[in-house]
């Protein structure tokens, strides 16, 4: 804080003084009790601003962490499904403007509604987690995101990848789910396996975002008839 003590006792000399960054202004003579009693209370000023900053600090670093908290599905500690749909509508309109390919891919853990009624929705939870981090673990790209996008199914939002790009990593995901070797004995495999569906194509004016999930969930679909624990891919535009 600025004090200004001046003899110019105009009320033109004062305006201009507070109009050139003065928070006071005293005039001369001054008494020594009334420039300290001044000063005190721009002491106070200076506490209660150092006071704001630091809680608007808190209050930041809180609020960093509640948007992170809403981002991620409560089980898996992964996204989920509201931020995956965000940043699916993010990365296609930038996969627009850059003209560039994008992909989905979407995995579906097979007979998992028959393993919950085997084991328990607890042993059901605890290997919806460990599936979680399989897949998570496959996926070395920074700008990749994977989501729970509801129950046992799980999504993920390849940028800038192509068809075969993304096959890649879908087959990555369910060798990483095979090597759990999570018991199941409801499953023609004997442990629990996990069917892909991947999709790519060139966001263009007249698509929009859901073309391509559909896509890839049509190719998840074309997975488990097929006999499951595989990867199915399509265009995006294929029917």
């Amino acid at each position: 804080p600025i004090i200004f003590l001046s003899s110019l006792n105009k009320d033109k000399d004062i305006e201009m003084g507070i109009a050139a960054g003065g928070d006071d202004y005293l005039l001369k003579p001054i008494s020594e009790v009334v420039l300290a009693a001044k000063i005190r209370a721009m002491q106070r000023i200076i506490q209660m601003r150092q006071s704001l900053l630091v809680l608007t600090r808190k209050l930041d670093t809180a609020n960093q962490e509640l948007k992170r908290l809403t981002s991620l599905d409560g089980l898996t500690s992964i996204a989920n499904r509201r931020h995956f749909d965000e940043v699916l509508v993010r990365e296609w309109r930038r996969a627009m403007r850059q003209g560039e390919e994008l992909s989905i891919l979407m995995c579906d853990i097979d007979f998992f509604k028959l393993y919950n009624d085997t084991y328990g929705h607890q042993s059901g939870d605890e290997c919806l987690r460990k599936i979680a981090q399989a897949l998570a673990s496959a996926m070395d790209r920074g700008g990749d995101l994977l989501a729970r996008y509801g129950g046992e199914e799980f999504v993920a939002v390849l940028p800038g990848t192509t068809l075969s790009g993304a096959s890649y990593v879908a087959a990555q995901m369910r060798q990483a789910v095979n090597k759990l070797a999570l018991p199941h004995t409801g499953s023609p495999y004997g442990h629990i396996t996990a069917s892909f569906g991947v999709a790519s194509g060139v966001a263009m004016p007249e698509t929009e975002p859901q073309d391509i999930l559909g896509a890839a969930d049509r190719a998840l679909y074309k997975a488990k008839n097929a006999g499951r624990n595989r990867v199915f891919q399509t265009i995006s535009l294929d029917p």
